[in-house]
């Protein structure tokens, strides 16, 4: 079962699928193939896997009570698995096909308040550290994805009178885009990138070849700055600021929210985080339980 998996692997790898995505099918696929086991007492084998196991797999997930969305993701991996085993001739048909996923509401993904995008900016701003400061600030209002920011180069930045914009080489898919510029990002890139060209030391470190050019970043050693890296930079600021589980993607949730809820259009917020789907932004309008109180509030008497 092991060469098996690792031939599905390759095969993901030139489907071009992400790191993340692989990692998620071969966990959701491995504690399938555990179970399997421990109900079995056998190794598993896809010609004795039928639908009647699949389910049994879905209802023990949910008796650990596992999330609606976790459950689903494990079913999907299953399925694309042993769909890719039924091409390969492996076995005669794809005993996943027409598993029903189970039902979940909706959530609104999680984003900062007000108040807690006000105490980490002022975290940030007691540090003094310039290039902290405008890298979170440009998380809250790009959007960006954290491998977007780190890929930045100077060059990718546009301050005129006529635009102002950054520039994403290769987003999600390797889609590239444009991100227009507030005057809240602007006024805090100026400074960053007059104290960037100032510095010597920084200013010698060049991006691979043939793309010669300067990062906007730098992390430790004067090399260019890493997901790691950024996500260290907002741990920190996240604790000092008393903001627990905060991740590079709620930043993204936060700039969505803050766009949905400032009443603009959701296909020009698709348009600016790169969704090539718009029902994929449309997560974004769902009340948060922050916004079903403040509803409920509106008419109490007290």
């Amino acid at each position: 079962m092991d060469d098996l998996l690792q031939d599905y692997r390759d095969y993901l790898h030139d489907q071009d699928k992400s790191e993340q995505t692989i990692k998620a099918y071969m966990t959701d696929l491995t504690s399938f193939s555990r179970w399997f086991q421990q109900i079995t007492g056998e190794p598993l084998n896809l010609e004795n896997v039928t639908p009647m196991e699949i389910i049994d797999y879905r209802n023990a997930l949910l008796n650990w009570g596992k999330k609606p969305s976790t459950i689903n993701r494990s079913l999907i991996s299953i399925s694309s698995f042993c769909q890719w085993a039924q091409q390969h001739d492996l076995i005669p048909s794809n005993p996943a096909e027409g598993i029903r996923s189970v039902a979940e509401e909706p959530l609104a993904p999680r984003a900062l308040e007000r108040k807690e995008q006000l105490a980490l900016l002022r975290a940030v701003r007691r540090s003094e550290n310039l290039r902290d400061l405008t890298i979170i600030t440009m998380l809250l209002h790009t959007g960006m994805r954290v491998s977007e920011l780190c890929n930045l180069r100077v060059s990718d930045i546009i301050i005129s009178t006529n635009s102002n914009m950054i520039t994403v080489r290769e987003g999600k898919g390797t889609k590239r885009r444009n991100i227009p510029l507030n005057s809240t990002v602007i006024s805090v890139l100026k400074d960053y990138l007059k104290a960037l060209s100032s510095n010597e030391q920084v200013a010698l470190i060049t991006g691979p070849s043939p793309d010669k050019e300067q990062f906007l970043f730098y992390g430790q050693k004067r090399m260019p700055l890493t997901d790691r890296g950024v996500r260290y930079i907002i741990q920190k600021y996240a604790y000092n600021a008393k903001i627990d589980n905060l991740s590079p993607h709620v930043f993204r949730h936060t700039c969505a929210k803050n766009l949905i809820d400032a009443g603009q259009p959701i296909d020009r917020v698709a348009k600016i985080l790169g969704h090539s789907n718009i029902n994929t932004t449309s997560v974004y309008t769902i009340p948060t339980e922050r916004d079903l109180h403040i509803t409920m509030e509106s008419i109490s008497w007290e």
